[in-house]
This record gives C-alpha cells, sequence and structure tokens, in this order.
C-alpha cells in the first residue's frame, strides 16, 4: 500500500543527507518526494551534516567523511558532463567545477546531493589554474542563501555573484598569481612571494574586499606591519587557511634546512585580523610528522575550523582539532582512519555549515535554496 506524501516525508526527514541520496534513486515516487522543494528546505533546516571531501578524477566522485559518525561516505557526479573534472572550490555542500571542451573552459556549481548544476557564464580568460575560493552567505531577514566564486587569473581575480549571475574582474599589480585564496570576514585573502635569489624569497600575505562596486577595479594589497620581523618567512612553503574565529592560519615546516632540504616539524600560526597578532596555535609532534617529512607530496586543507592532513604514504587523515576547543597534543591530533588514499584523489570541502539543499532546474534559472 502506497503510503501518503506527508508521511513518507516525515520519515525521510530522519534521514541522513546520504541516505537521501540513495533513497532517490528506489523509484520515481521517492525521488519526487524528496526533491520537493518544501522537503529540502525542511531537511536542511534539521540537517546537521558537515562533512570533508576528497575528490577523484578518475572515478568522478565525492569521498565524503562525516567527523559525527564518524564514516565515510561516496557520492557520484556521474550527472555533471565528462569534462567537468577541475574542482575549483567548495562550500555549504556546493562545488565549483570546470572542465574544458572544444577549446572553450567552462564552469558550473554543482550540488552532489540533489545531484543537479548551474552553468555559470563563461570567461573570456583562461583561469591561472584550477584554484579559486567559495563562499556560501544567507539573508537573516529572508532566509534565502548566495553565493560568491572568486577565480584567479594570470593578472587578476574573477568574482562570480549568484545575486547578479555575472562576472566582474578585479586587475592586480602584484608580481605572481597568489597562492591559497581563502575568503574570511568579507574579504579574500591569498599569499604571494618575491624571489630574492634562487633559493630564497619573500612570503607577504595579501587581500581584497573584491566589492562590486569598486571603480578601479584593482585587487590585492600587502597585508604586512614591520613589529611581524621575518616571521612569515621562517615557514617553509607556507600554506593560507581560515580558522573558526575569523582569523587566519598559517601552516609551513619549522626549522627548513636546505643542505638535507628537510624541516623539524610543521607549525600553525594564528592571525588575529583585528589586532594583527600573530600565535602559535599549535606544532605537530614527531610521531605524527614522521609520516609526512619523507613525502613532499601531502597536502593541507581546513574545514570547520580544523586543520586536515594529507599524504599518500598512509591510508589515513591526521587532523588538528581546533573546533573542539581541546589544549593536550593528545586531544590535539587525532587520525581519521580509512581515508582513500592515492594520487587520484584531489582534496576539497564541503565545508563550515550544513549541508546547503540548492537545486538547479534544468531549464536554467536558480532554485534558491534555504538553511
Amino acid at each position: 500500500m502506497d503510503l501518503p506524501n506527508d508521511v513518507l516525508e516525515s520519515v525521510f526527514l530522519r534521514l541522513s543527507m546520504f541516505e537521501v541520496a540513495r533513497s532517490r534513486t528506489v523509484c520515481k515516487s521517492w525521488n519526487a518526494v524528496l526533491c520537493s522543494r518544501q522537503f529540502l528546505i525542511t531537511h536542511a533546516e534539521s540537517n546537521n551534516d558537515d562533512c570533508v571531501a576528497l575528490f577523484s578524477q578518475e572515478g568522478r566522485k565525492l569521498v565524503l567523511y562525516n567527523d559525527a559518525s564518524p564514516s565515510w561516505h561516496s557520492l557520484s557526479l556521474d550527472f555533471l558532463p565528462v569534462e567537468f573534472t577541475d574542482v575549483i572550490s567548495a562550500a555549504g555542500g556546493l562545488v565549483c567545477i570546470a572542465g574544458k571542451s572544444h577549446g572553450t573552459y567552462n564552469i558550473c556549481v554543482a550540488n552532489p546531493v540533489t545531484r543537479s548544476y548551474k552553468m555559470l557564464p563563461h570567461i573570456d580568460e583562461m583561469p591561472y589554474l584550477p584554484a579559486g575560493a567559495m563562499v556560501v552567505s544567507k539573508n537573516k531577514a529572508e532566509g534565502e542563501c548566495s553565493y560568491k566564486i572568486a577565480i584567479l587569473l594570470v593578472d587578476g581575480v574573477a568574482l562570480f555573484s549568484s545575486l547578479t549571475s555575472a562576472w566582474v574582474k578585479f586587475e592586480t599589480l602584484l608580481p605572481c598569481v597568489p597562492q591559497n585564496p581563502t575568503f574570511c570576514n568579507g574579504s579574500l585573502y591569498g599569499l604571494h612571494y618575491t624571489p630574492l635569489s634562487p633559493w630564497k624569497w619573500i612570503w607577504r600575505i595579501a587581500y581584497t574586499k573584491l566589492d562590486d562596486a569598486c571603480c578601479s577595479k584593482e585587487a590585492w594589497s600587502e597585508l604586512y606591519h614591520q613589529h611581524w620581523g621575518e616571521i612569515l618567512d621562517i615557514l617553509h612553503q607556507p600554506c593560507l587557511l581560515e580558522s573558526s574565529d575569523g582569523c587566519l592560519l598559517l601552516i609551513g615546516g619549522l626549522g627548513h634546512s636546505y643542505a638535507t632540504d628537510s624541516c623539524i616539524t610543521l607549525i600553525i600560526l594564528k592571525l588575529d585580523l583585528t589586532t594583527l597578532e600573530w600565535s602559535e596555535a599549535a606544532r605537530m609532534p614527531h610521531e605524527f610528522y614522521v609520516h609526512f617529512a619523507c613525502n613532499k607530496d601531502f597536502k593541507i586543507f581546513g574545514h570547520n575550523g580544523n586543520v586536515y592532513f594529507s599524504s599518500e604514504a598512509t591510508p589515513r587523515l591526521l587532523v588538528c582539532k581546533f573546533s573542539v576547543g581541546q589544549t593536550t597534543d593528545d586531544e590535539l591530533w587525532k587520525w581519521v582512519e580509512d581515508c582513500p588514499s592515492g594520487r587520484n584523489y584531489k582534496t576539497t570541502l564541503l565545508k563550515r555549515g550544513k549541508i546547503q539543499y540548492y537545486s538547479f532546474p534544468r531549464h536554467g534559472s536558480f532554485g534558491v535554496a534555504h538553511r
């Protein structure tokens, strides 16, 4: 006997987002209920799933880790055109992904849970790398969500807003393209360097507000104070991330030796953007660092205030758990077991906050989702 839709909805609301995604494939009637706008909005309001994701180019899928469970789940991206293989950024359950077809570089925003996507307008200039930053925000008064995507170009930044459905280009006069683009407190931050010699360079933090109303359309100003001294230069191959409390995290190798091309350990520094003061947030204990010291191809990424370290040398993720306020090394540093590893996985993330149930209709206009 078929159950009424309202009864089905009350049952489905108890499912996790992964179970919702799997249940959509059972039959047409279930799919209709699980894809309805009202169900997606209601489920999103009660959904607390918050996931880190690894992207596989070979399998065209996301492998997600839910810290609350804790467990790994897989979501296929086979609903996307085959050329979309370059993950640019992700936030709030949305993934910005791109690909080249017939000489044209196309970019879209996809929701892997609802298996829907939206093609973005064409950019005249080829991105410098498939790298950028994404932020999802919610209008408190209306409860509607919107997002912005910043993509790095050779000579500037291209910014897309879902509110205007258009790209705006901001030029830059920096000597090189900033690395590790990160949205924090409404501004975009990145790292850039000036070479002094083949073996030494100066690192600086650059930032821009990327205001659509900016008349000059010039981006990237340096964020630097003399009292910092050489704090940015003591780190080897630094990486810039956002913390959960509106600060910036700088992670890099400490005590690097050019003779052996090795470091003592990895250190995490924290910059308070209000006072512009640096502090040491954490230092990786030796028993963890030995798993990364011999592998130069490990990745560092942030999620919900935590810092993750991924290496091909170990089938595990190492996490520095700032989000729960631990103080001792035993509480701060933890392994995430059974991590899919290998060269085919690229780290991305569905970061900060609940999964957003955007659903992009096939006719091309936006369906605005709510949390």
